[in-house]
């Protein structure tokens, strides 16, 4: 929900937004190996998108922030679900990225990826995005296998008042955000609420509207402790399927959504160097979608009512202890654990109505010793047992040193897994005969009571255990700054050794259908089913480059671009090695003018590449979004009034061909109050 000119600071501007700030250092970060860190002493390559970035880019969805990060693409699956992919692996259930919230994992344990339209935030709540970009479960892991989002919100201390914000435009956008934040005494907190809509691509009906809440509060106990908590809400009502035919299995319906979450922190703090925290989370989310439909058999068998049930529900209870350390001058750790159960259930995708339960234990270490003053060694290993693929240790190595002040090198070494999700391990997708049907064939004789045992359909049942997809990366990054010029360059170079890689396969799998289909072909299709195995491999060479400059007063540049080379082996090569591009650029460009004005330009590239889940075969893209932004008062009261305008060069296309995310203008309005 972000805009050129949203909401920068405590509901005013900032100086420059901190950005003077950053060319006097990199930025600091937390995500590389849980400690605190600037960019160039990370043991890990880390983008930082920071909320002038998030301003400049005119973003109104989380994921269109990601254009930013370089190897990164952003698509859409039938208007309102992100596509995403980093390096290839673009897929409407991108599960190769840990996705976290203050620490918190949103990572699906059904689907894998993230929900991120429907995410309990906007993008005027968050203080910045920290993107690592590889593999990087010594910190976090299984799941942090190509690289890890962390999205920070604003802590409220930072803010105070509040602010409304209405976008209205084309394409049916309509939003509305509350945001407050005070502080009183040892309480601090902020509130948001809102209300999205949109009609998504013209391709689908896909028309959605949505709710959201949030809260983040702090109370400080002593002067040492603190206790933290957050909840959130997201829930509303959005299309699916597609304009077709009536009686169509993909028909047109509205589907229900309900998410919550709650996450409580007690952080003690012993001095600048060393603090402990025990934190509690736990979220939850229901999806209600139900499609008419009538089953048509040929005679004597005739139609039958059956509303086809794609519902399901999820939740996530997990508790972590993290302790940071100063071990001595030079040496400094962070160790901790944590334990997690997940739970889903759905009658469709698990034929069952029981709990699909999953269990997950952690300890994970990481140290960081500065041998000389320019060297820094940091290392670090995470222990993990979860109850589909057992024990597994994940560790990284990296060495940075720093040949003049302000330029560092760094070599890296890590491993990771990626644990398959309930959907790959252990779904059973079926559909189950009405049941007076099948008392009907049960009283028919031979063959007919045969098919009484039988489901009607069938979609995906995994045969055997699966192994988890594994990772052996090696990067190499060279940070520069150039205070003089105010510039920060990155370059960085990786080799990841993909193994293990899940694809699908199909075997026989008799159904209903597959005997009494009319049609030849469905009766071939209803006779098999599709499962997982570890099947492929790949190997991933790529380079990318960052640059951040200040040229002249009220201007930002920043420049990121991405060269990639993906070869596969097994049944899934073709798909993907054409899973990603093999070059991305991106270009964002934004200046302050007189009289309080602000434009910005963004200019993405993307070369020819498909998506997974059957993507088409899409041609190179080229984006180009545009912001115009005023600040003024209206009496007393602060305002402002941006205009943008996405796909401003015309539509492209983002799933299949037809898919076309056309140019689309909105207005944003901001009163502070």
């Amino acid at each position: 929900m972000g805009v050129v000119g949203a909401s920068c600071g405590a509901f005013a501007e900032d100086a420059a937004d901190g950005t003077d700030d950053y060319f006097g250092d990199f930025p600091v970060v937390l995500s590389a190996s849980r400690l605190v860190q600037t960019v160039d002493k990370a043991p890990a390559a880390v983008t930082v998108i920071d909320r002038e970035m998030i301003k400049a880019s005119g973003a109104r969805e989380l994921v269109d922030v990601f254009r930013l990060v370089p190897g990164m693409v952003v698509g859409q699956y039938k208007g309102h679900q992100p596509a995403l992919g980093f390096h290839g692996f673009t897929d409407p259930y991108f599960r190769q990225l840990q996705v976290l919230i203050d620490g918190v994992s949103v990572y699906s344990p059904v689907w894998g990826g993230a929900d991120w339209s429907q995410l309990p935030i906007v993008l005027e709540d968050i203080e910045r995005i920290e993107v690592v970009r590889g593999p990087n479960a010594a910190a976090f892991g299984a799941n942090s296998f190509l690289g890890v989002v962390n999205i920070i919100t604003r802590d409220p201390a930072v803010e105070h008042g509040g602010e409304a914000i209405v976008n209205f435009g084309e394409n049916g956008i309509r939003d509305e955000i509350v945001r407050y934040a005070a502080s009183q005494g040892d309480v601090r907190y902020r509130l948001t609420a809102g209300q999205r809509a949109d009609h998504g691509l013209d391709s689908h009906p896909d028309t959605r509207r949505s709710n959201l809440f949030n809260m983040r509060g702090h109370f400080r106990m002593s002067s040492s402790d603190e206790l933290r908590w957050q909840i959130g809400y997201a829930g509303g009502d959005q299309e699916q399927g597609v304009y077709s035919a009536p009686n169509h299995t993909d028909g047109r319906r509205t589907s229900h959504y309900d998410a919550g979450s709650v996450q409580l922190r007690w952080t003690h703090t012993r001095d600048a160097d060393e603090e402990a925290w025990f934190q509690f989370s736990h979220a939850e989310r229901s999806h209600r979608e139900i499609l008419p439909y009538t089953l048509v058999f040929p005679a004597p068998f005739g139609s039958w009512n059956y509303p086809l049930d794609f519902s399901y529900e999820y939740a996530r209870t997990d508790i972590e202890l993290q302790n940071t350390l100063r071990l001595a001058d030079s040496v400094r750790g962070v160790w901790g654990s944590q334990a997690r159960q997940d739970r889903a259930r759905s009658k469709t995708y698990f034929a069952s109505d029981d709990w699909q339960l999953v269990e997950l234990y952690r300890l994970f270490g990481n140290l960081e010793w500065r041998p000389a003053t320019a060297w820094i060694v940091a290392g670090g290993a995470m222990l993990e047992k979860n109850s589909i693929t057992g024990t597994s240790v994940s560790p990284s190595l990296a060495l940075n040193y720093e040949a003049l002040p302000g330029h560092t090198l760094r070599v890296r070494a890590a491993q990771a897994r990626r644990t398959p999700t309930l959907y790959e391990e252990r779904f059973d997708w079926r559909f189950e005969l009405p049941p007076a049907l099948r008392d009907m064939l049960a009283g028919m004789g031979a063959p007919f009571s045969t098919y009484a045992t039988l489901p009607l359909a069938g979609s995906i049942r995994t045969q055997q255990e699966l192994d988890d997809e594994r990772i052996r990366s090696a990067e190499l990054s060279y940070l520069g700054q150039f205070p003089e010029q105010h510039l920060n360059v990155e370059l960085h170079a990786f080799e990841h050794h993909l193994t293990g890689l899940f694809d699908q396969y199909r075997y026989s799998y008799p159904t209903v259908l597959g005997f009494v289909s009319t049609d030849p072909d469905k009766r071939v299709q209803y006779s098999t089913i599709v499962g997982f195995d570890n099947l492929d491999r790949a190997l991933i060479k790529g380079q990318s480059m960052v640059l951040r400059w200040r040229p002249w007063s009220g201007g930002l540049v920043y420049l990121a671009g991405s060269s990639t080379n993906i070869r596969a082996e097994g049944p899934g090569t073709r798909v993907i090695e054409s899973s990603g591009p093999q070059h991305t650029a991106t270009v964002l460009v934004s200046q302050a003018l007189p009289d309080d004005w602000r434009i910005s330009i963004g200019y993405y590239r993307v070369g020819t590449m498909a998506m997974l889940s059957g993507g088409d075969a899409l041609p190179a893209t080229e984006r180009i979004d545009v912001g115009v932004a005023r600040r003024f008062r209206l009496v007393a009261t602060p305002m402002e009034v941006a205009l943008i305008v996405q796909n401003a060069n015309g539509g492209i296309p983002v799933f299949e061909v037809q898919d076309i995310d056309r140019r689309t203008a909105w207005l944003s309005m901001r009163i502070e109050y």
